[in-house]
């Protein structure tokens, strides 16, 4: 997909963020953005070559290879993975507290390659790799893809490999996620980005 259809994609996200946040919502703000990027890209699935790309997709539920990267997300969707967990059983909750305190003494001073030669796992993952928030997760997270698990194991194990992603999904929640940041600033809140599994 060409930049300007990205743009677009970013707009929708910044329009869609700047009514909840006019409320001072920041997880309606997340919810906002998130929806209004997930319609763009089932539009945009709806061409033949995309549905058939994404349809090649490796990712499922279990396989939890890239949740062992540093994720970056605005305060808006790190309030909205906060109400998640909220919901979570009381000693899972628990687990996250501690396994996020644990995080953030190890991630401290690493850069993203650093952290992902460390194999740092995100503290939102079950024991059986699974997401325990998935739908509330960031946008980053909806943008990571690809289309061959065997070359994700192998980067996780630390061996030099190029992961076959699906670029449109990529830039579509990537750009969607700079649309919600804009919409943040544009509200008074240029606080940036977290990074995701050390804000519990």
């Amino acid at each position: 997909m060409s930049a300007p259809t990205f743009r677009e994609a970013e707009a929708q996200a910044a329009a869609a963020a700047r009514a909840p946040l006019a409320a001072r919502d920041l997880k309606g703000a997340a919810e906002a953005a998130i929806a209004a990027a997930e319609s763009y890209m089932a539009r945009a699935a709806r061409t033949a070559d995309l549905g058939r790309q994404l349809k090649g997709l490796a990712c499922a539920k279990g396989c939890s290879f890239c949740c062992h990267q540093m994720v970056g997300a605005t305060e808006a969707e790190v309030a909205l993975v906060h109400a998640a967990v909220a919901r979570l059983p009381a000693k899972t909750q628990s687990r996250i507290k501690t396994a996020s305190a644990e995080l953030r003494q190890k991630a401290q001073g690493l850069s993203p390659a650093q952290w992902w030669a460390a194999k740092l796992r995100c503290p939102l993952l079950s024991a059986q790799g699974a997401c325990l928030i998935h739908g509330a997760r960031p946008l980053p997270c909806r943008a990571m893809n690809s289309a061959d698990r065997a070359i994700c194991q192998s980067s996780f194990e630390g061996q030099p490999a190029n992961i076959p992603v699906l670029a449109a999904q990529h830039g579509i929640f990537g750009h969607a996620q700079a649309g919600l940041l804009q919409a943040l600033v544009a509200a008074g809140r240029p606080n940036g980005l977290v990074i995701l599994g050390t804000a519990f």
